[in-house]
Order: C-alpha cells, then sequence, then structure tokens
C-alpha cells in the first residue's frame, strides 16, 4: 500500500461529515467498519461497528457484504482513507468514511443533545 493511499481519497470514496455518517449508518444494508488498533478500538467505538485493524483487512475481506453499503472509521480519517482504497479495488461498491474519523465523531456527540 502506497503511503499516498492515507492522505488521498480513492476515486469512489464518499466522504461525510458526523451527522451525515449517522444518519447513513442506520441505512439499511449499511456497516460501520471501525480499521483502528485494537487498543482504539477497545476503548471507544461506534456502535454498532465491526473491528477489522487496517493491518487485518486485506485478509478480511470476504467477510464482508461487497453489495452492502460499507462506512469506515478510524481516528482522524487517514487509516480509513487507506483501508476504502483496499475495498474498492477488491470490488466493494459502496464504500465511505467519518471525515475527520473519532476526533470528529466525538465533537459531534459532546454537541449533539
Amino acid at each position: 500500500m502506497s503511503f499516498l493511499n492515507y492522505f488521498v481519497n480513492p476515486p469512489g470514496l464518499k466522504e461525510y461529515d458526523p451527522e451525515t455518517f449517522s444518519q447513513k449508518m442506520n441505512e439499511e444494508g449499511s456497516k460501520v467498519v471501525d480499521v483502528r488498533t485494537d487498543g482504539e478500538y477497545s476503548r471507544s467505538r461506534i456502535e454498532p461497528s465491526v473491528h477489522f485493524p487496517l493491518r487485518t483487512l486485506p485478509g478480511a475481506t470476504e467477510k464482508l457484504d461487497k453489495t452492502g453499503k460499507i462506512l469506515l472509521v478510524c481516528a482522524t480519517g487517514h487509516r480509513s482513507r487507506a483501508a476504502a482504497s483496499i475495498l474498492l479495488k477488491e470490488g466493494f461498491q459502496d464504500v465511505s468514511h467519518l471525515k475527520g474519523g473519532m476526533l470528529a465523531w466525538r465533537k459531534y456527540k459532546k454537541n449533539t443533545p
């Protein structure tokens, strides 16, 4: 994987702010996939989500539905971009990520009644 995959949105990746991400995760066929480390995931996570650390994702794509809506999340948005590159190359059609990652999510949740 190229270092640039962490900073450049691959073609086909949708980017959502926390409010839109929250709406999308409740849509039929959506699955939140957290690509952070085990330690990060154990401290906090978006429920419901499944956990596939970025380093394990290439071997775990068969556990995800290629026709479903995949919503990726990491700490800041960089690893989720890299994960999107992997999934899009594997033929996933509907891939998005949380712009700003868990940092943006926590700020949003703190300011949302």
